[in-house]
């Protein structure tokens, strides 16, 4: 099958869920798995894509909820309003964060995304006046229009999220896809020297994937505030990136809908895990991504690709016989 198909009908299966399945946790836990799905791709566009490793990609995510989130609490503002600006926020940190990307690169560029994580982690923690210090901000409220209550609440913020993450999705995509920026991410994801070399203006395509990347990051950390109601410092810590690389690496690298879909099934199996004990149950999924890493490095995007080339190489194995016989 390939992939369009493929994808319809996973997103089919998405939009239909909440009308299939009337249990509210089961709601609650695709509704975070779709927020994860929108983090780990913008990610994947920053890293993956274009080759500018990110190990701060938590901080995007948690100032976007924070700023979400302090914006209804002091300023009373909806929720739709606190979405922009979360995203505004993140992407405005992202491109002034993509500056020194102009003159780092490799494990030099992962070094300031991840001190800028941690600056934003401490800044979080210890302005209690804004973000409430260690213990977090809450009673901000939730998704401005939804139902008050029940199984009807769970399915409409269900499919506000997955309406938000389709369009974050398609966006990036689109952008790597039907753009000339796409074409300059890939160029200089496989060699920034011999692009500059070309023509392609790299400073440009650099801040706009590091500007689209964290903005929907941030817009995925204004998600998960207004849905999980509640943000603490943990959301900045290392250990969500490290979450995020896993979905991507589980998804495939260089793909978008392959990390998406690395989310979606592993945040399933962590939580599906959860009865053997919260220790153990990250151990199981730290098994499953090393199986994945060593078996199929290209991640589940991989299968396709992998299908792709058998394809081509039976293509031009079929061509070369008939030039033979010829």
């Amino acid at each position: 099958m390939s992939r369009r198909p493929l994808l319809a009908i996973v997103g089919a299966a998405t939009v239909l869920l909440p009308l299939l399945v009337a249990h509210p946790f089961v709601l609650s836990l695709a509704t975070q798995a779709l927020i994860w799905a929108l983090l780990a791709s913008s990610w994947d566009l920053l890293s993956g894509y274009t080759g500018q490793i990110s190990f701060g990609h938590a901080g995007f995510f948690a100032l976007g909820a924070y700023t979400a989130a302090a914006t209804s609490k002091h300023l009373g503002l909806s929720s739709w309003v606190g979405m922009a600006l979360g995203a505004a926020v993140a992407a405005l940190v992202g491109l002034g964060a993509g500056f020194p990307a102009l003159r780092l690169r490799g494990h030099y560029l992962a070094l300031v995304t991840l001190a800028l994580a941690e600056l934003i982690r401490l800044v979080a923690q210890n302005w209690l006046a804004v973000t409430g210090g260690p213990f977090g901000i809450y009673d901000f409220g939730s998704f401005t229009g939804l139902p008050a209550s029940g199984l009807a609440r769970a399915r409409a913020a269900y499919l506000l999220v997955a309406v938000i993450a389709a369009v974050g999705l398609g966006l990036m995509l689109y952008v790597c896809h039907k753009t000339r920026a796409g074409r300059g991410f890939r160029a200089i994801r496989e060699d920034e020297v011999l692009a500059e070399s070309l023509g392609i203006n790299t400073t440009a395509y650099k801040l706009l994937a590091f500007g689209v990347s964290s903005g929907l990051a941030g817009l995925a950390g204004t998600l998960y505030a207004y849905y999980i109601q509640l943000v603490s410092p943990t959301v900045a810590s290392a250990a969500t990136t490290s979450l995020v690389i896993g979905m991507a690496v589980f998804g495939g690298l260089g793909t978008i809908w392959g990390p998406a879909l690395g989310a979606i099934l592993l945040f399933a199996i962590n939580e599906g895990l959860r009865f053997i004990g919260v220790v153990y149950n990250l151990i199981a999924v730290g098994l499953v991504i090393m199986v994945f890493v060593i078996f199929l490095p290209r991640g589940l995007a991989g299968l396709r690709l992998r299908r792709e080339e058998r394809t081509l190489r039976r293509d031009a194995a079929m061509t070369g016989a008939g030039g033979s016989g010829a």
